[in-house]
């Protein structure tokens, strides 16, 4: 009988409980508006919107989409309340310390606007400088330009 407890409590003493109960990473789902841009998970490309990626907490997330602009989303985080199970159990709390399982990521969705790279270079693309007239007086500079 005494090995037994004894066996339970070394058990008990030595385990991690949040890396083993619910781990370090969360499945949590992305979404672009518009769609199809690229999911990069600390610089690692993981798929394209919408999709379900499992991540960390302070994971950096990137956003790509041709002709748009760049958006990056850092994962936040709360303190894994199953790891309180640890109780006295330093190694235990080493162990979830070491696999980041004392902190989980608190969001379960993700959505980001992605703006439109629009910029004067892009128009001029597209049309020609029709005028430019500058006004020394009040410091003014005019620009009309006529997109075909």
């Amino acid at each position: 009988m005494k090995k037994v407890i004894l066996l339970a409590l070394t058990a008990l003493l030595i385990t991690s409980c949040a890396s083993i109960f619910t781990g370090a990473k969360r499945k949590v789902l992305f979404e672009s508006n518009p769609s199809g841009a690229k999911v990069y998970v600390n610089g690692f490309e993981k798929g394209t919107t919408p999709a379900q990626i499992k991540v960390k907490a302070d994971d950096r997330i990137d956003f790509r989409l041709e002709d748009y602009k760049e958006r990056v989303v850092v994962m936040d985080s709360k303190f894994n309340l199953v790891s309180i199970l640890n109780g006295i159990s330093i190694i235990g709390w080493g162990v979830d310390a070491l696999t980041g399982s004392l902190k989980r990521v608190d969001t379960k969705y993700v959505k980001v606007d992605l703006d439109n790279k629009a910029t004067a270079a892009n128009f001029l693309k597209n049309g020609t400088i029709k005028s430019v007239d500058i006004n020394t007086t009040d410091k003014l500079i005019e620009t009309v330009i006529v997109l075909k």
